[in-house]
């Protein structure tokens, strides 16, 4: 079930449906361009039973307030079904932008 966006901007990959568990590597930017293709993906990994995503932000340059909204969608999406996400690898500026919407309060950050 490991795939890439279209435009390359973030990969799904370690998928493991019988731990329910997957990574997303996001790689540039998270903003407007790929907002559908990144929901469908996170969707899907849902409807596969997947209740732990692992957002891997350590290629990620910018995160606009859309691409919160996209991962804080997945935090209650996953919550609902009693799982979580943890963020890993940010950078120092976007850890700030976290810690600024003060969402380092409903997710961890390794």
């Amino acid at each position: 079930m490991d795939s890439m966006s279209e435009d390359g901007q973030f990969k799904v990959r370690d998928v493991d449906t019988a731990q329910g568990t997957a990574v997303i590597e996001l790689d540039g930017d998270l903003d407007y361009s790929i907002y559908t293709s990144f929901k469908k993906a996170i969707a899907d990994l849902v409807n596969h039973g997947v209740s732990h995503i692992t957002y891997d932000l350590s290629r990620l340059t910018y995160i606009q307030s859309l691409g919160l909204g996209i991962i804080m969608w997945s935090y209650v999406e996953l919550e609902s079904r009693g799982g979580k996400i943890t963020i890993a690898g940010a950078n120092d500026k976007i850890k700030h932008v976290f810690m600024a919407a003060q969402l380092d309060t409903l997710v961890k950050i390794q």
